[in-house]
């Protein structure tokens, strides 16, 4: 009677292996369900108190990059943005906005930045991959405030960019 039982349980065990990795690996999914945008801390900032430090042009793309000056301030100065801080991405594609990336910096850690997707009516894409945001700055920009424009923060001068 205890074999039965152990060749029972073992039987539920490698069935349930077989469901979760057949789910896994189904051609509808390819793996494990990336993580996706949902409300988390990132709150979005109030544009109007921001300094538009910086103007990215790609073919149809152009990104208005935004900041407060006390984060410019603390570039400038060699220490770490400000808890709070905001750095947003205004993107317009042929001259017609379609979305604010936020970042985040939500504590005193270095590396300790959310991101957040959000429409131009302001409210969040929920099925944005933005675990791919925080991959990218992580393993590329440390060394640079997590910004992919940081010496063009640390080069402002309060002049309105071209």
């Amino acid at each position: 009677m205890a074999v039965f039982g152990l060749r029972s349980s073992l039987a539920s065990v490698a069935g349930l292996i077989v469901l979760v990795g057949g789910y896994l690996l189904s051609p509808e999914t390819d793996g494990p369900t990336p993580a996706f945008a949902e409300a988390n801390q990132v709150t979005f900032p109030p544009l109007d108190q921001l300094s538009h430090y910086t103007t990215v042009r790609r073919g149809v793309t152009r990104e208005h990059m935004l900041t407060s000056q006390a984060a410019l301030d603390a570039i400038k100065a060699g220490e770490n943005v400000p808890t709070g801080t905001h750095v947003v991405l205004v993107d317009y594609q042929s001259d017609v906005l379609t979305r604010y990336l936020v970042a985040q910096k939500m504590g005193a850690g270095v590396d300790d930045w959310q991101y957040q997707w959000f429409w131009p009516d302001q409210t969040i894409k929920a099925d944005e991959n933005i675990a791919q945001c925080y991959s990218c700055h992580q393993r590329s920009r440390g060394d640079r405030q997590f910004m992919f424009t940081f010496s063009d923060a640390l080069a402002f001068d309060g002049s309105p960019p071209p």
